[in-house]
């Protein structure tokens, strides 16, 4: 009322789209398979809008506008598309799981069916799907060292092109599949280079973590390489010379200059330098004042003081848990960052090791069909559900607790069981503070002469080298927790060693290696001298970065200056 009908019309269609979909999100009542699905909803509010015939005229027509409504129906078509596929995929499923879907997609959904071409338009596609077109330019990007060629070995799920070759009575090598693999990716290559009929540009990047592709030496070959060839695109110490690429055009990347020009050194006596810095700096303060990420020196890597420049612990012994010693002697900026909460969500083989350490925690003296049966009823907890991805798991874990039990049976009349999941704590003096040694034993046993034998259960596939034993960091901290009576009730008991026992590698039986006592070492205190480093080092002040051969897996990659991705970017 006191409306106007014009202004009103809008409100009125939205009114009536929404009461279209609401009609036919409520029909079908009991009958599931009369229950409306993504597609029927669609045609429902399409049909009600009333718009197909406006825009079929308007699309008609020529102009800008007759190209946007074009350009409007070929998105209602493209919808109804995908909606025919997702019911075709899914007959059942509600028309809410259909907008789920669409709205998870990160980029758009592909089609078989054929599209029609925009003049102005780029294609994306893979050096196979771009056999047998053509185009005046074409861009080959990413022409990576480790990347292509992609020397990676293929093969179906369950290689059944090795099983053809074995039965051809020629199996296959990995040299020759190396080669074969080789080979396809330099055809691929060729395909991606040749589909250029007047301009062909090839990308890679060098820096210190990325090397060009020797692929990009068939496309530009080095100066010699080619009789009468002449490439300006080298320098003098024989690289290829870099080209400098613009920075983006966007908000992130200007901060990123302005502040390149700010922090970087300049000379005194060059005025027009200072004006840039202070000009650069102008903006920045306006783009801080805006809120724009980065731009306010508050938040810049390096330039707050350190808040505390003392060590980690004052007084009073240092903490230190025999499993995480060996981490520290690693790298102890790691060691800071996963004390500090620094850890990686649990991952499938942790949680199937967990397992395994209940089981064995739970029934210490059962025999290996007791276990396995167990194993079955637990089952469950790891959440895997049904398939073949699930059985190949299973099967590995009952081979687990195989080994398992076949080691327990060998230990009775050998060693005495004396307590599992036995947790301790007990303060070890050093030449300087004390050290409180902190933790839990899978298994603690006993020989004939009374002496202690910590044992550990490992569920890894791949074990330390047997020579790296007599020195091993975690069970050397265990033989010094025995010998100051971590497990005697506070007196001193002698150690009879300590061992790993192996169930996740592939041997048949589980691989156990045994350290001998530490008063029977070549150097008896050198696990004293190795918890007085880590005590030390855990107290201080300063956690190095080391380069070390788990580098490269490290989860803390971000956070570590030894690495690309957490060495910080200056001017």
């Amino acid at each position: 009322s006191g409306v106007d009908p014009g202004t009103a019309a809008p409100a009125r269609r939205v009114a009536q789209v929404l009461a279209a979909a609401a009609d036919a999100l409520a029909a079908g009542g009991a009958d599931e398979s009369q229950h409306p699905n993504a597609e029927t909803v669609l045609w429902a509010i399409w049909s009600a809008s009333r718009l197909a015939e406006a825009w079929r005229r308007t699309a008609l027509a020529a102009g800008p506008s007759g190209a946007r409504a074009d350009r409007d129906l070929d998105t209602v078509v493209a919808l109804f598309d995908a909606a025919a596929r997702f019911v075709d995929r899914l007959p059942h499923a509600a028309p809410g799981a259909f907008l789920e879907h669409v709205r998870g997609q990160e980029v758009p959904e592909d089609t078989l069916a054929e599209r029609a071409d925009g003049a102005d338009a780029v294609w994306l596609l893979t050096p196979a799907g771009a056999a047998g077109l053509g185009w005046r330019v074409v861009v080959v990007a990413g022409v990576q060292e480790g990347v292509w060629p992609d020397l990676r070995l293929r093969g179906s799920l369950l290689g059944s092109q090795d099983l053809v070759d074995l039965l051809h009575g020629h199996p296959g090598s990995t040299p020759a599949a190396v080669r074969a693999v080789r080979d396809d990716e330099t055809r691929l290559f060729h395909v991606a280079v040749s589909r250029a009929s007047e301009l062909l540009v090839v990308t890679a990047v060098r820096n210190e973590d990325e090397q060009p592709s020797d692929l990009l030496d068939l496309v530009d070959p080095p100066p010699g390489a080619l009789e009468h060839h002449q490439s300006g695109a080298w320098d003098a110490q024989g690289q290829r010379a870099l080209t400098s690429a613009p920075a983006p055009l966007s908000l992130s990347s200007l901060v990123a200059q302005l502040r390149q020009v700010v922090t970087h050194p300049r000379a005194d006596d060059d005025p027009r330098k200072g004006a840039h810095v202070r000009a650069a700096a102008a903006q920045l303060a306006r783009l801080a004042a805006a809120g724009v990420p980065g731009a306010d020196p508050c938040h810049w890597h390096g330039l707050a003081p350190l808040s505390d420049d003392g060590p980690l612990q004052l007084a009073g012994p240092v903490p230190v848990s025999p499993s995480r010693v060996e981490e520290f002697e690693r790298c102890s900026l790691r060691w800071l960052l996963t004390t500090a909460g620094g850890r990686s969500a649990s991952s499938l083989a942790q949680g199937m090791g967990n397992l395994v350490h209940e089981i064995a925690a739970d029934l210490p003296d059962a025999d290996a069909q007791t276990l396995t049966a167990e194993l079955h009823r637990r089952w469950g907890r790891l959440g895997l559900g049904a398939g073949w991805a699930a059985d190949t798991e299973r099967a590995r874990l009952e081979r687990m607790i195989a080994k398992l039990g076949a080691y327990l049976a060998a230990q009775r009349g050998q060693w005495e069981l004396v307590d599992v999941e036995v947790p301790f704590a007990v303060q070890v003096p050093l030449q300087q503070g004390a050290a409180v040694l902190t933790g839990r034993v899978d298994r603690l046993e006993r020989d004939a002469s009374g002496r202690l034998r910590v044992v550990d259960l490992k569920t890894v596939k791949t074990p330390p080298a047997n020579g790296d034993i007599g020195e091993h960091a975690q069970l050397g901290i265990y033989q010094l927790a025995v010998q100051h009576g971590a497990f005697s009730s506070g007196e001193p008991v002698g150690s009879a060693g300590a061992a790993l026992v192996h169930l996740g590698t592939g041997a048949v039986h589980a691989k156990q290696q045994q350290q001998p006592p530490l008063t029977d070492a070549e150097d008896p205190d050198w696990a004293m001298r190795l918890l007085a480093r880590a005590a030390t080092g855990m107290s201080g002040a300063t956690f190095d970065a080391t380069v070390n051969e788990l580098c490269g897996r490290c989860s803390l990659r971000g956070c570590c200056p030894a690495s690309a991705e957490g060495r910080p970017v200056t001017g």
